[in-house]
């Protein structure tokens, strides 16, 4: 099933990407700060505690403030306790900076009584952190919620599919026991051969039709043998061929999509005098595409001979989701006869 096997795509793990984020946000004044050894080393011991610093703010809100107080409302205490942090931190950057004085790193500059400069970087400062950390665990959250949604999507387009290939086995199954039934008053030894020939299509569709998708090949022995099925019943009375060209055998395409067609060819293509009945059925496999094509004379049903339908809008809803845009369905009426062709699209394995 190509369009829902193409979901493994190449995956960075967030913390690889936070760590070489950081690291290069680490090392961007270092880079800079090119004159001499001596600058570049005064610059990593001085700019070593403000980093931490903005780490632990960062990390703060982004695991633990943010999902805990913002997300849930809770604005008046996720302000004082960033206040309450804010405080700490300058005070313990207030320590490292007279230490780095001491030392000779920086160079004590002159300062006013009240640092409302000081205090006004550091406060956008804090701002800018948090207004970072919010947009990525925003960001995080919106990735999260897309990809949760995408399982959702995929898990249901599985079931659904499930369902529609589990209301094709039981058509299927329903339209040949009816044909064997009529088969058991008229022949029985032919009745016999029907039931064996059955067995082998039941087996089929439990143990080699699993997958998601099989090869044409396989699809075409399974056509063919619910035709010599089909074949018992009306005998050799009955103008009918099927001729394949399988120039790419292995090309995949998903199980049992073309059997309710055959089933609907086989359905309307016979009526009352087997000798003015004819099926002509051409499958091929080449250049990247699958055609099905089928002409067969048309009779009508009655109310009474009619079903629900259920394998044709089956495989039309199975066409839409494994095949949307890859693929054409036409039936039409011509010259008294009905004919069908079905186009899929794949793509080519080397």
């Amino acid at each position: 099933m190509n369009k829902i096997l193409k979901f493994q795509k190449w995956h960075v793990p967030p913390s690889v990407i936070h760590v070489l984020v950081w690291l290069f946000i680490y090392m961007v004044p270092v880079v800079l700060t090119i004159p001499s050894n001596e600058i570049t080393w005064k610059v990593r011991y001085w700019t070593t505690i403000p980093f931490l610093a903005t780490l632990l703010s960062f990390y703060a809100n982004y695991s633990f403030l943010i999902p805990k107080f913002l997300y849930t409302k809770r604005i008046a205490i996720y302000i004082i306790i960033n206040l309450f942090m804010f405080l700490v931190i300058s005070y313990l950057i207030g320590l490292w900076k007279s230490h780095a004085v001491d030392v000779g790193v920086i160079v004590a500059h002159p300062e006013p009584e009240i640092p409302f400069s000081w205090l006004i970087k550091s406060i956008l400062a804090l701002i800018f952190v948090n207004g970072v950390a919010i947009s990525v665990r925003s960001t995080s959250l919106w990735f999260h919620s897309r990809t949760a949604v995408q399982k959702l999507e995929l898990e249901n387009m599985r079931s659904e599919l499930s369902f529609l290939k589990m209301q094709i086995s039981p058509h299927f199954l329903f339209n040949t026991l009816n044909n064997i039934l009529t088969l058991i008053d008229e022949n029985k030894e032919l009745a016999k051969q029907s039931v064996q020939q059955l067995s082998k299509l039941l087996r089929t569709v439990l143990y080699e039709f699993k997958a998601d998708t099989v090869a044409i090949k396989q699809e075409v022995e399974f056509l063919t043998g619910y035709s010599n099925l089909m074949r018992l019943r009306y005998g050799s009375e009955l103008n009918f061929s099927l001729e394949t060209d399988l120039s790419e055998p292995d090309a995949p395409v998903a199980p049992l999509l073309l059997i309710p067609i055959l089933e609907n060819v086989f359905k309307h293509g016979i009526g009352t005098s087997i000798k003015d009945s004819f099926i002509n059925i051409k499958i091929s496999s080449k250049n990247g595409k699958i055609i099905f094509e089928s002409i067969n004379s048309y009779f009508p049903k009655t109310n009474q001979d009619k079903s629900g339908g259920i394998g044709i809008a089956s495989t039309q809803k199975r066409l839409d989701m494994l095949y949307e845009n890859r693929y054409s369905y036409d039936c039409k009426i011509s010259g008294g006869n009905y004919i069908t062709k079905l186009e899929l699209q794949y793509d080519k394995v080397y």
